[in-house]
């Protein structure tokens, strides 16, 4: 039974049946740090069991236990991480108390996970999806010259299997760590304010300023590449149907598909986030101003204007030349009260009015796709309609057209969780749209 095809009942049954459980206190966990470091510096990965008592040592230093009970307790957290599956025993006979151990991979990935910096870099993003735009290429190459069976396993089930799932596993553990880096940029930002919150105001802007610009630089790049990523998979999960074989590989498409899907989605939505906690930050911050009790903020503005000739700065100020008076001073303006009728071209209507009007005009418009069914494709309706409105009024007009084309229906593909679609240009003037084709109403 492999990973994908488990289900939550046989993971469920698996863990009972296996007895699996965790449990590190704080000095467990040292432990295990300290194995790892001991299983480094070592020549040998595999430690014995005196080295590890030694590492032990160290951890018993460190939490101030007593010394007399140290090899008794050692022993305990040694068979306690045994039997959590976190350190392996060989012994070369049963009773042999001459035993080596070894890290096992839960145990390496507890440490990983909580000693490994975690780079989270434009840079890093950029070569792991290059990495799988080749992989992608090379299937799809590999698949077209109808390979024998082993290159078949080893070019084609072997890369989409192992490195390109792979790769998206590193890509969605990039932004596990980058989610972590939030976490520790908000606490951060929490306890400057909570400390002295008007002296750490550009600490805060700087931490929220960097963390939102390596955000929308990681969105940019995944953005960038995932539409070629998902038009490579979808390729090849077409060529795969057209092949006997290659039926069983296809859900992993399509899998692999919906995890690309999730990551961008992610990257979206964590931009979104981190822009309202910029936005609650600044409104706290103006709050806290607004309702200064010890007008902290004024007062430092005061000695700032009243001494600034000792600091690196100087205050100029501009004036400008008087205008001479040329009118008479015994003119006197006609008060006469004109009467009369106002052309009707020239009578005054307000701005509302003539945006209900429009409004009206454009739901008559687009009033037949609905009626007739037709898919509404907003970039070319939009494209056709400006062309009859000066430059001037395009942005006012799109808005209009735009409200009540939502009102009229939305986009299927919108609902099924696709990819983004592309930015389409509407006139000549460089504006551009972005939006799903409405073809349910």
């Amino acid at each position: 039974m492999t990973e994908m095809s488990r289900t939550l009942p046989d993971w469920i049954g698996w863990v009972k049946q296996e007895q699996c459980q965790l449990n590190l206190p704080p000095e467990r966990l040292a432990f295990l740090l300290a194995i790892q470091i001991f299983s480094r510096d070592g020549e040998q990965p595999q430690l014995t069991e005196a080295e590890l008592q030694h590492a032990f040592s160290f951890v018993s230093k460190g939490f101030e236990l007593a010394d007399d009970t140290l090899v008794s307790r050692a022993n305990n957290a040694i068979n306690d991480l045994v039997r959590q599956r976190l350190l392996s025993r060989f012994q070369a006979e049963a009773g042999d108390g001459d035993s080596l151990y070894r890290l096992t991979r839960l145990g390496v990935a507890i440490v990983e996970f909580f000693a490994a910096q975690r780079d989270v870099s434009q840079v890093k993003l950029s070569l792991q999806l290059e990495q799988i735009s080749q992989d992608l290429d090379k299937i799809t190459a590999t698949i077209a010259r109808n390979p024998d069976a082993q290159e078949w396993q080893q070019e084609v089930a072997g890369r989409l299997t192992y490195s390109v799932a792979e790769q998206l596993a590193r890509i969605d553990d990039t932004q596990r760590a980058m989610d972590e880096q939030q976490n520790a940029v908000k606490a951060n930002i929490a306890a400057l304010l909570n400390k002295n919150w008007h002296d750490a105001i550009a600490a805060c802007e700087q931490l929220l300023r960097e963390t939102g610009q390596t955000l929308r630089e990681l969105q940019d790049t995944l953005d960038k590449a995932g539409h070629g990523l998902q038009l490579s998979l979808l390729n090849i999960e077409e060529q795969l149907q057209l092949q006997a074989r290659g039926i069983a590989l296809a859900p992993l498409c399509q899998q692999l598909q919906a995890r690309l899907d999730a990551i961008i989605l992610w990257g979206s939505q964590c931009i979104e986030l981190w822009s309202r906690y910029d936005l609650h930050v600044h409104r706290f911050i103006r709050t806290a101003i607004d309702m200064d009790k010890n007008r902290a903020f004024s007062q430092r503005l005061r000695e700032s204007v009243r001494q600034f000739e000792q600091h690196n700065w100087q205050l100029r100020i501009a004036q400008a030349e008087p205008l001479l008076e040329l009118r008479a001073e015994t003119m006197a303006a006609y008060a006469d009260e004109v009467t009369g009728e106002l052309p009707e071209a020239l009578e005054y209507q307000e701005m509302s009015d003539v945006s209900a009007e429009l409004s009206g005009r454009i739901r008559e418009h687009l009033q037949g796709f609905a009626e007739s069914g037709e898919p509404l494709d907003m970039a070319a309706v939009l494209r056709a309609y400006l062309q009859d409105f000066p430059h001037y009024q395009h942005f006012d007009i799109a808005r209009l057209l735009i409200d009540e084309a939502v009102k009229l229906g939305h986009a299927n593909a919108e609902s099924l969780g696709a990819a983004q679609p592309e930015w389409q240009r509407i006139n000549a003037h460089g504006a551009k749209v972005q939006a799903h084709v409405i073809d349910q109403y």
